[in-house]
Order: C-alpha cells, then structure tokens, then sequence
C-alpha cells in the first residue's frame, strides 16, 4: 500500500514538472492568470519637449509631472487610457485660463523609491512642473535605495534599468531554491494567489513582508523617507504642489483591514508635511466592488475603469486646491 502511495506521488510530480516545463516554454496555463505588464517607458509629446527644450516654462501654461510604478503607468492596459492620458484630457477640457496643459509621464513599471526620486531630478530643472503626483505603491520600499555618484541625464531615463529588483530578501532566497521545481513553484504561487484574492495574506510571504516593512520601521522604509523628503523638500522649494496618490491592492478593495497599518504608517509621514496633498485610492473607490475594477481575480493592478475614476478623483482635488485660480471649471 505504502509503495502504491509512494509511487502515485512520483508520478505526480513527475507529471507535473513535465507540464510546467512544457507550460514555462508554451504559455498554455498563463493566460487566465498572469497580467503582462510591458516595462518600456512611453515617450510622450511632453517627453520630447522636455528633451528638446521645446516647453517654455516661462509661459502661461500648467505643467503636471507624473511619477510611479506599473500602477501608475497603466500596466495591462494601452497607455491612451492610463492615469495621466485621462487627467490631461480632464484638465485640457476644463482649462479657462492657460494656454498649454502639459503631463509629464516619466512613471516607469518596477520602478520604486529610488527610481522615483532621481526621475523627478533628472526633469524637474527643465520641466518646472506646477504640480507633481507621486504615485505611491505599496512595494515601492523594496530594492535598491542607495544613490550611486552616476549623474543621470535625461537621455538615459527610458534605457535606465529600475532598481526594485536588485536587492533580494533571504526569504526570497529560499523560495528560489524551491522553485527549482516548477509544479512546487506553481502550487505554491497558485495557493498564495487564491489565499491573497479571499483576503488572506500569508505569513512571511513576500507580500506580507512588504507590508511589514513600514510598520517595524525596517531599513529599507528609513532609507525611503530619506529619499521622500528630499522629494518633498525640492518641490516645497519650487512652490510645485506635490500630491502622493497613494494606491492599493486593486483586487482586495473589499479588505482594507489587510492593509490598515501600512495606510496609517503612510499616511503619517505624508501628512507630516503640509505642503504635501494626500491622495488614497481606496477613498476614490470607496463603497465599489474589486471585480469591477481590477486586470484579473489575482492582480492588483488597475484597469481601465479604475483608471478614468482615479483620473477624475485626482481632477477633483486639483478643481478643489486651484480653486481661488479660477483655473480649471467643470
């Protein structure tokens, strides 16, 4: 009996690795699961301007500068349809008072802290932007946070490789030499994912470290209130409007209490200075169901949808502190 038992597992595993070979080559499994996010940077109009000098900074016109993660960017979905292509068809449609409405997208998928902070100095002397949305993402905290001595000019931004995955965490390292069996790494990833989308996170996971990381204050969140500051610093001295547009977990809106630490410990230190405007998507998307705003069951990235509302929610905020300007209408 027992060598029967015994033999049905080896077969199964070995099936199974078979099938997860084959997949990994084919594809055939990933189709109803995995969102592909494209990592290119889209160069705008607003991009070759800047590369160009060609926006006079000087002139009678609104410049928004866009900063963030695949969230951010549009990841899973035609950028004609993400976060800052929908906000500057809103400002566009409602100015009364400039000439041009510029945004500036300089977000890039994988990008995190580090990143964030060197893109918004590779532009901001030439771009000047009136205002800055920082989108913020929860894993943002990870990777490489050190700055190195190499000035980055503007030429390089769209072929600079992101820093969020070059430090790799030890429990990361373990998962590694688990996954050196594929049917391992897929019943593992697959019970994790299904365990994440009924709101249960599970301990020491990747994503649960993630989310530790801000609430025992660990290095990485120290060195990345570092890096915010400085952010929040140079905008206060340009007198540009610096919004942190805060983002969840799409796909666990309907379990805010997962994520009720790591918000309060953001919120906390964004709200430390005052010249910063806090943004939470959650508020945005209060009161509405996960399904319809999400990729996939197991993705937490916006998609369309989510996006045009986000852009109106931002729009919203931007009507409301410009409001003695008299700048934007309905």
């Amino acid at each position: 009996m027992i060598k029967k038992i015994l033999l049905i597992v080896i077969i199964f595993l070995v099936s199974g690795e078979l099938l997860m070979r084959l997949d990994e080559h084919f594809q055939f499994l990933a189709a109803t699961r995995i969102v592909k996010i494209k990592t290119s940077v889209e160069e705008t109009p607003e991009f070759d301007l800047v590369k160009n000098n060609g926006i006079n900074t000087s002139g009678n016109n609104f410049r928004v500068m866009v900063l963030g993660d695949s969230y951010v960017h549009g990841g899973g979905i035609s950028f004609k349809n993400a976060f800052s292509q929908q906000l500057k068809i809103l400002l566009q449609k409602s100015n009364s008072k400039f000439d041009n409405i510029y945004v500036l997208d300089i977000s890039k998928p994988s990008s995190n802290n580090l990143d964030n902070v060197e893109a918004y100095f590779q532009f901001a002397e030439k771009f000047k932007p009136d205002m800055v949305i920082l989108g913020y993402n929860y894993n943002d905290v990870e990777g490489k946070l050190d700055r190195d001595s190499i000035q980055h000019s503007i030429d390089s931004f769209s072929k600079r490789k992101t820093s969020s995955n070059q430090n790799s965490r030890f429990i990361k390292k373990i998962y590694d030499v688990i996954y050196k069996s594929k049917v391992v790494e897929y019943v593992l990833h697959n019970m994790h994912d299904e365990m994440k989308a009924h709101g249960y996170i599970i301990p020491n996971s990747a994503f649960d470290l993630t989310l530790k990381s801000y609430s025992q204050d660990k290095e990485n969140w120290k060195k990345s209130k570092v890096l915010l500051q400085e952010l929040i610093d140079d905008c206060k001295k340009r007198n540009s409007l610096l919004i942190a547009l805060k983002f969840t977990e799409i796909n666990l809106l309907e379990y805010p209490t997962l994520f009720k630490q790591t918000d309060s410990c953001l919120h906390s230190f964004f709200a430390a200075s005052p010249s910063v405007d806090y943004i939470d998507v959650s508020d945005i998307l209060k009161g509405q169901r996960a399904k319809d705003n999400i990729l996939s069951k197991y993705d937490g990235h916006p998609n369309e949808k989510a996006h045009k509302k986000i852009a109106q929610g931002v729009f919203n905020e931007i009507k409301r502190v410009t409001a003695s300007k008299a700048a934007f209408t309905n």
